[in-house]
């Protein structure tokens, strides 16, 4: 009977490897696995880069060519552009009350905060001639006043480099056979033209450059008096007078460099300047 009722009882079953199984708490068992995991919150990641993007697309431009939205407001904020706060403010309170010194001051260094050193130089000029014994101020029209130098005299080198270029070129037959005395008669009038008006700009930047240094080797007279023992200023006013072609206030200025700081670094040059001066003179 014990056989009968073993047959009868039915058997047991296998776990099936394919049904889910769960936790104590009800949660499945794959879902606890690490890459399980990563899977299902990797879902969130992508829908907040794709908000992310579409914040970015909207307010700072990406992706397009109107870069507008808050990138003008950081842009602002920088100082950028004519439009920066920082020189409207001071600029309508130059334009309420030109005598104030302070507004200037603000409106220049507005300027050279953008880089718009050429805005800047009028305001330190009208500034320094309010306040003339500012040290600062002079110091920083110097400075102004030196990138200007620079940049004309880096469009005198490139309008003599295309000057030179415009030459005529020297190619074709002899100038002494029948042909090329017929041809050297004649003028070529695009060669012409493009040769006078490469001419035009080197004269006019050399120009430029002439009345800039000119004016830097007056606010360095003035650094000078106001700071008498400065060797620094000395040399600056050597140097710039020497390129505005004022040879007599370059050898004075090399000497006072020399009497107030004999042993400088510069010392042997200022006086090699000297001489060659000099030599120049005579």
């Amino acid at each position: 009977m014990a056989r009968a009722a073993a047959k009868r009882r039915p058997p047991a079953r296998r776990p099936d490897p394919k049904r889910r199984h769960k936790d104590p708490g009800g949660q499945r068992y794959e879902d606890t696995l690490f890459f399980n995991r990563l899977r299902t919150h990797a879902k969130w990641v992508f829908v907040l880069l794709i908000i992310a993007f579409g914040l970015g697309f909207v307010l700072f431009g990406v992706g397009s060519s109107n870069l507008g939205g808050l990138s003008d407001i950081f842009n602002g904020i920088r100082g950028g552009g004519s439009g920066n706060p920082s020189v409207n403010k001071p600029l309508k309170a130059t334009q309420k009350n030109p005598k104030d010194a302070q507004a200037w001051n603000d409106l220049a260094s507005a300027y050279d905060l953008s880089g718009d050193y050429v805005s800047a130089i009028p305001a330190w000029v009208k500034f320094t001639g309010l306040r003339p014994k500012d040290v600062d101020g002079l110091t920083r029209l110097a400075t102004d006043y030196e990138q200007q130098f620079a940049s004309q005299q880096q469009a005198a080198q490139i309008a003599q480099s295309q000057s030179q270029t415009s030459q005529p070129t020297n190619f074709g037959p002899p100038s002494t056979s029948p042909l090329g005395r017929a041809l050297g008669s004649l003028s070529d009038p695009i060669d012409s033209t493009s040769s006078s008006s490469s001419t035009q700009q080197l004269s006019d930047a050399l120009q430029a450059s002439q009345a800039t240094a000119n004016l830097l080797v007056g606010v360095y007279q003035r650094l000078g008096k106001l700071q008498p023992a400065e060797p620094g200023n000395q040399i600056q006013l050597a140097q710039a007078a020497e390129s505005a072609g004022q040879i007599d206030v370059a050898i004075a200025a090399y000497k006072r460099f020399l009497k107030i700081a004999p042993d400088d670094a510069n010392a042997p040059q200022a006086k090699a300047r000297i001489k060659a001066l000099e030599k120049q003179q005579g």
